[in-house]
């Protein structure tokens, strides 16, 4: 098999930067034709391995789910197949299709390559600034504002930066008010700190946003919360973290297979921990659009 390796040697803030090396090198002891792309930035990263993998077969990602995000928009929705390596800070796509770690990877890497394909959904958004997809979750509310700040926080140490944003955030919180259309409905105004599309159930390395949604249903999970004061935030905030929010009478929770938010503020979206635009932007589900090798 023809197979591209792609890094990030920026991942867990450099402590796995040889590690697309040694993932490469074991594929290639099994017998298959490798080309390890590991780049920093991710346009560089996005256009080597799209065209690497105009002759190759599968695709191993070695990181996080920002790493996960460049794979599936370069192999989602054509016949090649996708393997994750969870080497990330945040591993949510990997602990989705129950590759519950690193060493469980790299132990089962031979097993997974030789399985049949898993086909999950994947998530399409069409923004201003053209279509991206996505593997797990959007984001333009609090999630959303904590990746952005993250990425501004320069002079921040990396790895603490990711924690920083978040104090950072939970001090300020920003309402934004969002207008809502799910499955070419009736629009619904919310002005909200709580605001996500997802396909996956996790996001930031672990939080529930959305405990009951799945990769293979063909819909998409839609949640919202209701306008908040800040005691109320928090207290809402700590059961998102324990994946209880939903119960909540503020909390919406509707699954969709379209979902189109617009707002009349500049708003940035976030999809899989990456900025990949802002609004206004309409979502779809991409049903079973991804082929990926899971752990048998």
């Amino acid at each position: 098999m023809r197979i591209v390796v792609a890094s990030n040697p920026t991942a867990r803030f450099g402590r796995n930067g040889a590690l697309g090396a040694i993932v490469a090198a074991r594929i290639a002891d099994l017998g298959n034709e490798v080309e390890h792309i590991a780049a920093a930035d991710y346009a560089g990263q996005l256009e080597q391995t799209r065209f690497a993998m105009i002759r190759a077969d599968a695709l191993v990602v070695v990181g996080g789910d920002g790493m996960v995000h460049l794979g599936v928009n370069i192999v989602g929705g054509t016949s090649k197949r996708l393997v994750v390596i969870p080497a990330g800070s945040g591993n949510d796509f990997a602990a989705g299709l129950g590759i519950g770690s690193l060493q469980a990877a790299l132990d089962g890497l031979e097993a997974m390559l030789a399985s049949e394909p898993d086909r999950v959904d994947l998530l399409r958004i069409e923004h201003p600034d053209g279509v991206t997809i996505a593997a797990g979750v959007v984001s333009v509310g609090f999630d959303a504002d904590v990746n952005v700040r993250s990425f501004r926080f320069t002079r921040v140490p990396s790895r603490i930066r990711y924690r920083a944003s978040i104090l950072a955030t939970v001090l300020r919180p920003q309402h934004r008010t969002f207008r809502v259309r799910l499955d070419g409905g009736a629009e619904r105004t919310w002005r909200t700190l709580v605001a996500a599309i997802a396909n996956n159930r996790t996001f930031g390395g672990g939080i529930p946003i959305a405990p009951d949604a799945s990769m293979r249903d063909g819909r998409l999970t839609a949640v919202f919360a209701d306008e908040l004061r800040y005691p109320a935030f928090l207290a809402l905030l700590a059961r998102v973290l324990r994946g209880t929010h939903t119960s909540d009478r503020r909390v919406t929770v509707v699954d969709c297979e379209t979902a189109e938010i617009a707002s009349d503020e500049t708003v940035i979206v976030c999809a899989d921990g990456e900025i990949v635009g802002r609004l206004p932007v309409r979502c779809s589900v991409m049903p079973g659009a991804l082929q990926v090798h899971r752990l048998p």
